[in-house]
């Protein structure tokens, strides 16, 4: 099997003690539709003052009923979203959302995030090949990109002559692993996913699963992963995060889903199916 490229340091030195990412005090609103117009439309608040640091090398799975701003969480410290408030660090260096391309591309060179829906996260005009070169042509990452894309096309076991096809032609599940080898091709050192399994079947869940944490241990990456099933998190994850009504409200090893202290968690590990 073919090793994907090494990668670059481009955070720094974490293991110097800063984690590879930390919020303080992270706000996020959002003005909705006004309801007249003479008035402005309500604020809602998303995210509601979050501290958080996740270690370097750690695995980190955030959970929470709907509505909860996990998934806005996770864009805040991706870098997606500006924060309302407050800052998002990367190994002890600022993560601004609104910097120009230049000035955020060390950020984009060290993260990947595999979202939800492939069907709306990957271009239909696009070929495969050209969708997961994508990160290694906008990151001007060096090297033999027809070579790195076979090779994580590979490890995501598409059929060979998957890079010169469309998105269209394949399963959702194959859509899932397309999307994973764009969001690890240039090997990042901070992973995230939002949802990535909530829309596949749960054999095609099992297996995607399993490739998922394949490229975590690879890449020795931290993670941080949204999910709304506990099992997936129990799976993935050694740290979880409880939210609700947007602020952290249980942080602990994953071990506390066992016997969960506050009753937000309580809820949503009852609320959660198990079989007999």
């Amino acid at each position: 099997m073919t090793d994907l490229p090494a990668p670059t340091d481009l955070l720094g030195p974490t293991a110097a003690g800063a984690p590879a990412l930390a919020t303080a005090g992270l706000h996020r609103t959002y003005r909705l539709p006004r309801r007249g117009p003479f008035e402005p439309g309500a604020l809602r608040t998303a995210v509601d003052g979050v501290d958080l640091s996740v270690a370097a090398g750690s695995r980190l799975g955030v959970i929470g009923e709907s509505g909860s701003g996990k998934s806005t969480l996770v864009r805040l410290l991706a870098g997606l979203e500006a924060p309302t408030a407050g800052t998002v660090h990367a190994a002890g260096r600022l993560v601004a959302a609104r910097a120009s391309a230049a000035a955020g591309r060390w950020y984009r060179r060290e993260t990947g995030i595999v979202f939800q829906d492939p069907v709306a996260s990957l271009d239909p005009r696009m070929r495969v090949g050209s969708i997961v070169a994508e990160p290694l042509r906008a990151l001007r990452i060096a090297g033999d990109h027809r070579a790195m894309v076979t090779a994580v096309l590979e490890r995501v076991e598409l059929p060979a002559d998957a890079a010169d096809r469309y998105p269209h032609e394949f399963s959702g599940g194959q859509r899932q692993r397309i999307a994973i080898a764009r969001a690890v091709v240039h090997r990042p050192r901070i992973l995230f996913g939002d949802e990535p399994m909530s829309a596949l079947d749960v054999v095609v869940r099992a297996r995607v699963i399993d490739l998922f944490r394949s490229f975590v241990d690879d890449l020795g990456a931290t993670l941080v992963l949204v999910s709304h099933d506990i099992g997936v998190v129990q799976r993935l994850c050694d740290t979880v995060a409880v939210m609700s009504a947007g602020r952290i409200v249980e942080h602990g090893p994953v071990s506390l889903l066992d016997d969960p202290a506050h009753e937000v968690t309580r809820a949503l590990v009852a609320a959660a199916p198990t079989l007999p």
